[in-house]
C-alpha cells in the first residue's frame, strides 16, 4: 500500500505543478480507493503485519505509511484536486481516442461498396443475356475480388468500433471523481494506525504488569526482594517505549 500512496502523491503532485493529468491516472486513483475503501479489511492487515513482524520492522512500515497517508491529506487540504470538468474531459478524450480511425476507415469502406455492388450487379445479371463461359468466369473473378477487398475492410472498421465500444465502457467506469473519497479515507486509516497503536501498547502493558508480578514473586523467592522486580519491570518497559 505504501508504493500505491507514494504514486498517488506524485499524481496530485504533478498536477499541481504543471497541470498534467490522463485517463490512465484517474483509473489509478480510482482503482486505488476501490482496492482500499475496506477499512475493516486494513485494520485486519495492520493488526496482522503487528502481530507477525518484530516491532523494529512493522514501526518503520507504519511510520512509512503514516507519512504518505499524512503527506496525501496535506497535499489535498492545499490544493483540491481535479474538479468533474477535468475528470470528464480526460474521460471523454480517452473514449473517443478512435473516432478518428473510424471515420477514415468508414470512408475506405464505403468507396469499396460501390465498385462491390456493381460487379455483383454483373455477375447476378450475366445469366439473363448471351454471354460465353469466360465471360461469366471473369464477372465472378471480379465480384469474388471486389468482396473480398470490402471484407476486409469491413473487418477492419468492426474492429475498430469494437475497441471504441470497450473505451467507452471503461470510460464510464472511471468517471467519477474519488479524490475527496481518498481524502476521507486517509483520516479513517490514520485513526486506525492510532487506535491500533494504542491497543497495542495497552496490551503490553497489561502483559508486563502481569510478568511483573511474576518476577517480584521469584524476586521474594530468590531473595531479591520487591526492588528486584520493580528494576526488572521497569527495564522492560523502557525497552518497550523505546
Amino acid at each position: 500500500m505504501i508504493p500505491q500512496y507514494g504514486e498517488l502523491n506524485r499524481i496530485y503532485s504533478d498536477f499541481i505543478i504543471s497541470h498534467t493529468f490522463s485517463f490512465d491516472r484517474q483509473k489509478f486513483i480510482t482503482d486505488f480507493y476501490k482496492q482500499y475503501n475496506d477499512t475493516k479489511a486494513f485494520e485486519a492487515a495492520i493488526l496482522e503485519l503487528v502481530l507477525d513482524k518484530q516491532k523494529e520492522k512493522y514501526t518503520l512500515v507504519l511510520n512509512s505509511l503514516r507519512t504518505e497517508i499524512e503527506k496525501n491529506i496535506l497535499i489535498y487540504e492545499k490544493h483540491p484536486l481535479f474538479d468533474d470538468e477535468i475528470i470528464s474531459r480526460v474521460c471523454y478524450n480517452f473514449a473517443g481516442r478512435y473516432d478518428a480511425d473510424i471515420e477514415a476507415q468508414l470512408k475506405v469502406t464505403q468507396n469499396l461498396s460501390k465498385p462491390l455492388n456493381e460487379a455483383y450487379n454483373r455477375y447476378d445479371s450475366i445469366g439473363y443475356r448471351v454471354h460465353t463461359a469466360a465471360e461469366e468466369k471473369q464477372a465472378e473473378k471480379e465480384y469474388e475480388r471486389c468482396k473480398a477487398e470490402y471484407e476486409k475492410e469491413k473487418e477492419e472498421l468492426d474492429r475498430l468500433y469494437e475497441l471504441e465500444r470497450q473505451a467507452r465502457k471503461e470510460s464510464l467506469q472511471y468517471i467519477e471523481n474519488c479524490c475527496g473519497d481518498i481524502y476521507k479515507l486517509s483520516f479513517h486509516f490514520m485513526e486506525i494506525l492510532a487506535r491500533v497503536r494504542r491497543d497495542y501498547l495497552r496490551f503490553w502493558l497489561a502483559f508486563l504488569f502481569v510478568a511483573n508480578q511474576l518476577i517480584i514473586g521469584f524476586g521474594i523467592l530468590l531473595g531479591l526482594g520487591r526492588f528486584g522486580g520493580i528494576f526488572a519491570f521497569s527495564t522492560q518497559f523502557v525497552r518497550f517505549s523505546c
